[in-house]
C-alpha cells in the first residue's frame, strides 16, 4: 500500500464555528494552540489578527534562511532568538528586531507561539519534544533526528501535542521540485519507474562547528544531504522504500564523504541517489534529477535556476525552467497556512522518520557491504 500523501499546495480551510468571536475582536485573541484559549476548539483554526510570535533556536546558516522567510510573511513576527554564541545571537536579533533569550527553557516559558529548530541534528529530539510538550507549534529542520529512537520520540510527541509539527524538508517546496511533482501527479509521465538524483558538492562551509565532520553527530552527506533526495523521491513517487544498497568512500578518519545509494520501493520503482562532500573547495553544490515513467521523462539541473526538460512519449522534449532558491519562503508559508487553518502538517514527522530510516539503512549498507531491508512499519506509523 502506498504511503499517505501530504500536500502543501492546497491547505484545507475550515469554516469557523459559531462560537468563534467576531472578526473585529479577533485581534485581541492569541494565535495559540489547537485547543487553547483564543483558538477555535472545533476546527483548531487560529483566531487573531496579530502576527504569530516566532522563536528561532539557532542562528546559523539555516536559521538565517528561516529568518528571511518569516520576515517575508506578514503573518509572522520573529520575536526571539536563542543561540549560545553571543555575537551570532545579537546579530540576528538586531537584524530582525528580535530579543535574545538565554536558553530554550526561557523561550518555551515565554509567549512564543511558533518554534523553529535550526540546530545540529542530535539536539532536535530534546528541543522538539520540549516545545511540543509546552504546546508550541514546531518547525524542525531535517533530519528529524540523528537516530531512529529520537525520531520516534518526536513523532510520538507530535501525536500527543496540541501544536502543529512539521519537518523542514525544503526540497518539496523548491519551485523546480514542485513543478516536477505536479507533472507526475497529473500523470504526465505515466507510472514512475526510475528516478535518479545527484546532490554533490564540497564539504559544507556554512557551519564552523566540528559536528559536521563527526559521523555520530551529522552522519555525513548520506544523512545530512542525501536525506533531501530520500524524502523527495519517496514523496513524488508516493511509494515506500523497502530495500537499500550503498557503496562509497570515506576519508582517512572514517568519515563517509561520497556514496551512491540504490533504493527499491514497494511500487516497484527504483531510485539511484548520489551524494558527496568530497568535491574540491569552491565547487559549490550541484543537483541534477531525472524522473522516468512509462509515458515520459522529466530532467532538470539546479544551480540557482533549474533548467530542464519534459519529454513525453512520441513528442519532442520541451524546455522548462524555474527560479530556484525559493524553497524556504514557500516552506514557511505552507507551515503558517497550516497553523492558521488548523490543517494537517505539510510534512508530517512520519515522513521525516521514513527519510531518516532510508538514510541510516544506506549507512549500514555501506559499512556492511550488503543490501538492507527497511522494516515495515504498521499502517498507523506510515
Amino acid at each position: 500500500m502506498s504511503r499517505p500523501r501530504s500536500t502543501h499546495s492546497s491547505p484545507t480551510w475550515r469554516r469557523a464555528c459559531a462560537s468563534c468571536p467576531p472578526r473585529s475582536v479577533r485581534s485581541l485573541e492569541c494565535w495559540g494552540l489547537r485547543t487553547a484559549p483564543g483558538c477555535c476548539a472545533t476546527t483548531g483554526a487560529r483566531r487573531g489578527g496579530d502576527p504569530v510570535k516566532v522563536g528561532l533556536v539557532g542562528a546559523g546558516y539555516i536559521a538565517q534562511s528561516h529568518a528571511r522567510a518569516y520576515a517575508a510573511d506578514p503573518r509572522a513576527e520573529l520575536a526571539y532568538v536563542v543561540e549560545p554564541v553571543k555575537d551570532k545571537a545579537e546579530a540576528m536579533a538586531s537584524a530582525y528586531g528580535a530579543r535574545v533569550l538565554p536558553d530554550p527553557g526561557t523561550l518555551l516559558a515565554s509567549d512564543v507561539e511558533v518554534v523553529s529548530i535550526c540546530t545540529p541534528s542530535p539536539t532536535h529530539a530534546d528541543l522538539a519534544v520540549a516545545a511540543l510538550s509546552a504546546g508550541k507549534h514546531v518547525l524542525c529542520e531535517k533530519p528529524v533526528a540523528r537516530t531512529l529512537a529520537d525520531g520516534e520520540r518526536i513523532v510520538e510527541a507530535g501525536r500527543r501535542g496540541r501544536g502543529l509539527l512539521m519537518i523542514g524538508h525544503v526540497s518539496r517546496f523548491e519551485p523546480d521540485h514542485q513543478a516536477a511533482a505536479a507533472a507526475v501527479r497529473a500523470g504526465r509521465i505515466g507510472e514512475v519507474r526510475m528516478m535518479s538524483q545527484s546532490l554533490v558538492g564540497e564539504r559544507p562551509t556554512w557551519s564552523e562547528d566540528a559536528w559536521l565532520d563527526s559521523p555520530d553527530q551529522s552522519g555525513g552527506p548520506i544523512v545530512d544531504l542525501a536525506i533531501h533526495s530520500f524524502d523527495y523521491l519517496a514523496w513524488v513517487a508516493d511509494a515506500r522504500p523497502v530495500r537499500v544498497h550503498a557503496v562509497g568512500s570515506a576519508r582517512e578518519d572514517g568519515v563517509i564523504d561520497y556514496a551512491v545509494v540504490t533504493v527499491r520501493y514497494d511500487s516497484g520503482a527504483l531510485a539511484v541517489v548520489e551524494t558527496s562532500w568530497a568535491h574540491p573547495a569552491g565547487h559549490g553544490l550541484e543537483l541534477s534529477t531525472e524522473l522516468t515513467g512509462s509515458d515520459g521523462r522529466i530532467t532538470w539541473d539546479y544551480t540557482g535556476t533549474a533548467v530542464g526538460s519534459l519529454q513525453l512519449a512520441g513528442a519532442a522534449p520541451r524546455a522548462i525552467s524555474q527560479l530556484g532558491n525559493r524553497g524556504f519562503v514557500a516552506e514557511i508559508r505552507a507551515f503558517l497556512d497550516a497553523v492558521e487553518s488548523g490543517g494537517p502538517s505539510p510534512v508530517p514527522a512520519e515522513d521525516g522518520l521514513a527519510a531518516l530510516e532510508t538514510a541510516l539503512a544506506a549507512v549500514e549498507s555501506l559499512h556492511t557491504r550488503r543490501a538492507v531491508t527497511i522494516r515495515k512499519r504498521s499502517e498507523g506509523e506510515r
